[in-house]
């Protein structure tokens, strides 16, 4: 009579988180848009690496994963966590808003977007006090989109004058300084969007 075959032993602990990296590192290409030759470039990295790497054919060193953290724009913990699942969205409380610094008197800002680690989109909801006034100075790429609702807000941004008011929208270039105050009788607030540029 034959013997049944011996049970494998049980993976080692961090064969999970192995096992993740490569498909983290798909995901994140693909949600940025990126081709495999885009990423590898952006990386300083082989193509046929980034492609054995998302495969799971090949195990990057640390300095080939902390070049594809950097091009992806996470922190290298993103890829070596515990293996436990990460949510697909973020929720933020109404309540549970984080105070965010503004640099600016009168300005109070609180955050409404996922951790800055996982999304390129970053937003708040910015209050300004009467006569309050704040500049975004860049340089910086990407967009910035603000939503006034209530007050009103007049822009000063490359040479052009917009006076948004409760209800309007001011969409502009992340990259053109612009400089801001609250011109209505009472505060403004709004919600304030910048997308991060690639």
């Amino acid at each position: 009579m034959a013997e049944p075959d011996p049970v494998p032993p049980p993976a080692p602990g961090w064969a999970s988180v192995v096992d993740a990296i490569g498909p983290k590192v798909r995901d994140l290409r693909q949600q940025a848009g990126l081709s495999l030759q885009q990423l590898a470039r952006r990386a300083d990295v082989s193509a046929a690496s980034v492609h054995k790497v998302e495969r799971g054919d090949m195990v990057p060193t640390i300095t080939t994963l902390l070049k594809l953290a950097e091009a992806l724009e996470r922190p290298i913990g993103h890829f070596v966590d515990n293996g436990a699942a990460e949510p697909v969205a973020s929720v933020v409380p109404a309540g549970a808003r984080p105070e965010l610094p503004s640099g600016e008197p009168g300005v109070h800002r609180a955050g409404i977007t996922g951790p800055a680690a996982r999304f390129r989109l970053q937003g708040t909801i910015t209050e300004i006090d009467e006569g309050g006034a704040g500049a975004d100075d860049g340089p910086r790429s990407g967009e910035v989109l603000v939503h006034v609702l209530s007050g009103e807000l007049t822009f000063e941004l490359a040479g052009e004058r917009h006076v948004v008011a409760a209800g309007d929208t001011l969409h502009y270039p992340g990259d053109r300084p612009a400089r801001w105050h609250a011109t209505g009788s009472g505060p403004a607030r709004a919600v304030w969007l910048a997308v991060r540029g690639s």
